[in-house]
């Protein structure tokens, strides 16, 4: 290490300025000396270096320079004997002498041995470089005082509790697998049209069952042969005011828990909402043919999704006669998650919808203990039809408490399309009754009895647009990695770099020291530094 004296000498020309730094290598005990020197008027600097080596008389300690040409030896002396050479670097700003030896940075702080450092050591090294924030300040190696350590590992606990903390909600929130609801308002140009399935509310026709002597059917053929023929039932149908010609083409009959019915179902798409479009049917009740038990006289209408089996449990409409019936329909879309295991839905709609679960289940509990089936059942085509005789049996069955074990039905289709009918009448008038009259004479005997069998009914939406409901999940894989992500960085600076950092120091740092290899930095450490 090297030690400066420099000299300063005052000349009687003051244009004339000369400096000296003498100093000294501790290593080869040479020194070398170098003189500065300004003209003041002409602004010039010269610069002589010169070197040699030190002798030390162990006697009494003195010493003398020799120079390396001449070998003789040299005394600092410049200018007149009352200047005196004086020790910059070891004179304080007040004169004081400084020259006793100091403690360096060195000294209190000594670099650690690359080869042999402790694990304190090279965790202290490697936080000076880390991302993870507040490291440094806990393992830094003793700039610090003891309070400011203290502070700091503090500050760094809490950071990491509360860390904690919001993680485990994070992971608890996540593990519940919730979904959320979100429903928008889609407006398109057009809407597919429903299925329409209407039934008249009596079931057989009173003069077909003394005709036939079927009082009660066990089977299909049976059921046909009794019930209000299909011609004699509807008298005209359009659609998007265009008239059927062939109204077989428009209505097809199903068997439904409420006898013989007939389903309209078409692939046009409805473009005007209201009663300028949609369906349009004309029904004859004949109630002259009810069954003395018929209660309420009318048409059952059901507007559904395509594919709907009718069942007791689908929401329906009563239309009475004697009236011009406007059912507007409004849509409604659900789109559930699928992916598991947030899904809480099961296939789709109808198939798999929970009115039709319900039937199954009821009609299977009706098979099992009544030994026929319901109106409708196509599951047990071998077994006969429940007459009145088995009323009690299957309305045990269709409230009985086993109807629980059918968990199942709890569960919705992930993909559903309800329809919501709201419904509104007014009494036809007196001249349109008459100009029906007129148009049907010739094939009706009962036109006294007008308003007691004409039903008028229109179909249509409320709006071309329909509600979308959509399920997705409440968080994703990918959300909690980012909520994950930003509550490392918010708590203690971490990121994934920070992460392969600590396993870096883990891994190559601190774990081969249980094997002997101690270097400062680990595996892959340089064995020889440029």
């Amino acid at each position: 290490m090297n030690s400066h004296n420099e000299h300063f000498d005052n000349d009687d020309n003051p244009g004339e300025s000369s400096m000296k730094f003498s100093g000294k290598n501790d290593e080869d005990d040479s020194y070398s000396e170098k003189s500065k020197t300004y003209d003041a008027e002409t602004g010039t600097k010269s610069e002589t270096r010169r070197e040699g080596s030190k002798s030390i008389d162990v006697n009494n300690g003195a010493s003398s320079r020799h120079n390396e040409n001449n070998n003789t030896c040299n005394q600092d002396s410049v200018g007149s004997s009352n200047n005196k050479p004086i020790n910059l670097t070891k004179m304080s700003k007040s004169g004081k002498d400084e020259s006793s030896t100091s403690e360096t940075d060195v000294d209190y702080f000594p670099s650690p041995n690359i080869k042999d450092a402790t694990a304190f050591e090279a965790a202290s090294f490697w936080s000076e470089n880390t991302s993870i924030h507040g490291a440094y300040y806990v393992l830094e190696r003793g700039h610090f005082r003891v309070w400011k350590k203290v502070v700091w590992t503090a500050i760094e606990l809490v950071a990491a509790i509360g860390l904690l903390i919001v993680l485990a909600l994070e992971f608890q929130e996540f593990s519940n697998y919730d979904v959320k609801s979100s429903t928008a308002a889609v407006v398109p140009t057009s809407l597919p049209f429903p299925e329409v399935t209407i039934c008249n509310t009596n079931m057989y026709d009173s003069y077909l069952q003394n005709a036939t002597g079927i009082l009660q059917p066990e089977n299909d053929e049976e059921l046909n042969a009794i019930s209000q023929p299909f011609e004699d039932f509807i008298l005209d149908t359009a659609f998007n005011v265009k008239d059927y010609v062939n109204l077989t083409d428009a209505w097809t009959p199903v068997i439904t828990p409420f006898g013989r019915c007939y389903t309209f179902s078409t692939d046009d798409q409805v473009f005007v909402p209201g009663s300028a479009a949609g369906l349009d049917v004309s029904l004859w009740l004949n109630q002259s043919a009810y069954e003395d038990a018929t209660l309420a006289a009318g048409v059952y209408v059901f507007v559904t999704q395509k594919g709907t089996t009718i069942t007791e449990q689908a929401p329906m409409v009563v239309v009475p006669p004697g009236a011009a019936s406007f059912i507007s329909v409004s849509l409604t879309k659900y789109e559930r998650e699928q992916d598991e295991p947030w899904s809480r839905c099961v296939g789709k709609a109808p198939k798999d919808s929970s009115q039709a679960c319900r039937a199954n289940c009821i009609n299977e509990l009706t098979v099992q203990k009544c030994g026929c089936r319901i109106l409708g059942d196509s599951l047990n085509p071998g077994l006969r039809y429940c007459n009145s005789s088995d009323f009690n049996c299957t309305l045990k069955a269709s409230i009985d408490e086993e109807l629980l074990l059918c968990t199942g039905c709890s569960v919705p289709p992930c993909e559903e399309e309800v329809y919501f009918s709201q419904y509104s009448a007014a009494r036809i008038s007196i001249k349109a009754a008459q100009s029906i009259e007129n148009e049907y004479n010739s094939t009706r005997d009962e036109m006294t009895s007008f308003a007691s069998n004409y039903v008028r009914i229109l179909v249509n939406y409320r709006f071309i647009e329909y509600e979308l409901m959509t399920e997705s999940k409440a968080t994703s894989t990918s959300q909690l990695i980012s909520n994950l992500g930003g509550n490392f960085g918010f708590f203690m600076g971490i990121s994934m770099i920070s992460i392969i950092e600590f396993m870096e120091l883990l891994c190559l740092r601190l774990l081969p020291r249980l094997w002997g290899n101690r270097q400062l930095f680990g595996i892959g450490q340089k064995q020889k530094f440029d």
